[in-house]
């Protein structure tokens, strides 16, 4: 994956979304930071993106422990789990770029960039944050709220 450049990945599930998290957080400076941080934002495009899971419903699914149940459920649904997310990963010259979209409504993210003391005792909600403050150097939310680029500082390449 070193001599990687450039690459666009296609998932649709949970497990799809971790596994792909965990590969390219290799490429990373510090992998398990970037673990986190992918994982947050490529579950979130599976499971609010397109599942179409609103928070409310993800903090009462967690609440009944339902929300495994309620993700199988929409992935089998004909509609919903023919959506698609996709990941393109870019290798910049001092950093490495990773633009995250999934087919979507989008959503208002503003209010989920930094940590809310109204959310902080909810089953959920604190993801985005957290890959913000300890993931990546820059997050950054495109359009409707259905595309997230984020960045991490890379050392150049050794030729």
């Amino acid at each position: 994956l070193e001599l990687l450049d450039v690459a666009e990945f296609e998932f649709y599930t949970l497990k799809d979304a971790a596994d792909l998290a965990l590969s390219l957080a290799g490429l990373c400076p510090d992998p398990a930071s970037a673990a986190m941080g992918l994982s947050e934002l490529l579950v979130n495009a599976v499971e609010h993106g397109n599942l179409g899971i609103s928070y409310a419903d993800k903090s009462e699914m967690r609440r009944n422990e339902s929300w495994e149940r309620e993700v199988e459920e929409r992935l089998g649904d004909p509609v919903l789990g023919a959506r698609r997310a996709r990941l393109i990963f870019r290798r910049l010259a001092d950093q490495l770029m990773f633009t995250i979209s999934d087919e979507g409504e989008g959503f208002d993210w503003r209010g989920y960039l930094e940590f809310s003391p109204e959310r902080a005792f909810d089953p959920n909600g604190r993801g985005i944050a957290l890959a913000r403050l300890a993931s990546f150097s820059s997050l950054d939310y495109r359009g409707c709220g259905n595309i997230v680029v984020v960045t991490v500082a890379a050392a150049p390449r050794s030729s």
